[in-house]
């Protein structure tokens, strides 16, 4: 088969009216780019050129070979040109995938704001709480509560996520008192069942140690909305994102219980698969987040600038 290497000298050839300037141009050797043209047409099985050491002429063969590499060349420095420029557009569909109750909550809004600034980008929005092989099944950035385990990913902090055991004042009325980690064995503890939930062996670190309790309750559910609304409802005391239950601890719908105690943050990260050559579109949604962080109201949560990089 004919490289392109060898076709492209050929044109270039044409265009330089000898080898002499062919190879000047390409800085090789006269000799190599002879050898090129005689390998093409050992190839083709044709001559293209009369030769000479003074002069070169196009055979009626070579004269219709450059005609038709003329074209397709020039088309395909058309679209080398084109790809490339692309790089510099958010053009294309954005496959983004997040945890269901941010995502809503927080990450849909900004969406809906990002294709208004940006309307050649398509973003198609997912919401799970399962473990999702964001790659594998095609999406470009995820949003995933701690990082991943896998090295070869790029992840970043979007947001600190302090997380909080807390109940309405109805429900400890009414419930045994709560003055250490194992008080928690006595009550009707809310449990998330899902991919990054602490599920039901929370940590809780005091002034003296670490301590892991396991506790136990009669209402489980893999949804982090619905287990705050039970929560709401006073079914029981749950370990809660702060995001989530901020304005509610704010008015005192609900409480945080066994002060002096804490628990690890669950914080949220920007995952996508490669740090160079990053298409513009993820470039400027990611960009996009942090720009308009206090608008979304995360900047109150104390929403990270995302840690500087080259792109």
């Amino acid at each position: 088969m004919n490289s392109i290497a060898d076709l492209t000298t050929f044109v270039l050839v044409v265009r330089a009216g000898t080898l002499t300037e062919a190879a000047r141009r390409l800085g090789l050797s006269a000799a190599s780019i002879s050898k090129r043209m005689t390998r093409l047409e050992e190839e083709l099985g044709v001559r293209l050129l009369n030769r000479s050491s003074r002069s070169m002429s196009l055979t009626e063969e070579g004269t219709e070979l450059y005609h038709r590499l003329v074209v397709i060349l020039d088309d395909l420095d058309d679209s080398i040109s084109a790809i490339s420029r692309s790089g510099d557009n958010a053009k294309g569909v954005l496959r983004v995938v997040s945890t269901s109750g941010l995502g809503r909550n927080r990450i849909a809004p900004l969406v809906s704001e990002f294709t208004s600034e940006y309307p050649e980008t398509a973003v198609q929005l997912h919401l799970s709480d399962r473990h999702v092989d964001f790659i594998r099944e095609g999406y470009d950035i995820a949003i995933t509560i701690g990082q991943p385990g896998d090295s070869t990913l790029i992840a970043k902090r979007l947001m600190r996520n302090r997380c909080y055991i807390c109940a309405t004042p109805e429900y400890l009325a009414k419930a045994p008192p709560l003055r250490r980690p194992s008080d928690l064995k006595r009550h009707r503890c809310l449990v998330l069942d899902c991919y990054g939930s602490f599920r039901d062996l929370w940590p809780l670190s005091g002034p003296d140690n670490r301590e892991m309790v396991r506790v136990t309750g009669n209402l489980i559910t893999d949804s982090a909305e619905t287990l705050r609304g039970w929560l709401l409802d006073g079914q029981g005391i749950a370990l809660k994102s702060e995001w989530d239950v901020m304005e509610e601890l704010q008015t005192g719908a609900l409480v945080k219980v066994l002060d002096g105690y804490t628990v690890p943050n669950l914080d949220f990260y920007i995952v996508y698969a490669a740090r160079k050559n990053l298409p513009a579109k993820t470039k400027y949604f990611i960009e996009f987040l942090e720009k308009h962080a206090q608008e979304a109201g995360l900047n109150a949560l104390r929403f990270s600038a995302l840690d500087e990089d080259d792109w």
